[in-house]
């Protein structure tokens, strides 16, 4: 039988699996410890995301004007948008609640389209398998350890969450463009912090 990305079901069950719990046989009218396996799920897949990775960055996306307030909008899913000071040098440009606001004019109006390097909350079934197994076992480690608490299977649950970052790693550095680890100040340096040192000098 041909193996097949984890599905989200597994992904809770992989979760429970982690807390010392019985697995579940579906998801419809989730509660209790399934439901805050899911929970975690989506609390971890927010922290991973949120760091910028190959799968899930857009970069120099343009962010557009509105054509009436000339106000630029976030995409709701946009966990995080790196915008490089030198592109804009007359412009201090953050994000500001769901808008792009420029710091140094105190406006949230703009003259120009502006371009960023845009990380994406993605949904289970956009996640590349790497990304699943993860996520998956940072929130088993995470919720043992705030519900559980169990010494003996924090352990365990460490070495599984070591050797699924390993892998996530492994992929990142093949998968990843030449340009997003030396062309790109905005993402290389929190990227290049979780490489190990010898996969730089291959």
């Amino acid at each position: 039988m041909a193996l097949t990305r984890t599905t989200y079901l597994e992904a809770v069950n992989l979760v429970l699996q982690m807390m010392g719990e019985a697995p579940v046989s579906g998801l419809t009218g989730q509660f209790g410890l399934s439901q805050q396996a899911s929970d975690a799920i989506a609390t971890a897949s927010r922290k991973v995301m949120m760091e910028g990775w190959s799968f899930n960055t857009d970069y120099q996306r343009t962010l557009q004007r509105d054509s009436v307030t000339n106000q630029i909008d976030v995409p709701a899913s946009a966990l995080r948008v790196e915008i490089n000071p030198f592109d804009y040098s007359s412009l201090d440009i953050v994000q500001r609640g769901s808008k792009l606001y420029d710091r140094k004019n105190n406006t949230y109006v703009f003259t120009q389209d502006i371009k960023a390097d845009v990380s994406f909350g993605l949904e289970w079934d956009e996640l590349p398998e790497h990304a699943r197994r993860f996520i998956a076992v940072t929130a088993g480690r995470e919720l043992q350890q705030s519900i559980v608490g169990s010494s003996e299977l924090d352990k365990i649950n460490y070495g599984m969450e070591l050797e699924a970052r390993s892998a996530f790693m492994e992929v990142e550095t093949t998968t990843s463009s030449h340009n997003m680890l030396q062309g790109n100040p905005n993402i290389a340096g929190p990227y290049l912090s979780y490489i190990p040192s010898q996969a730089l000098r291959r």
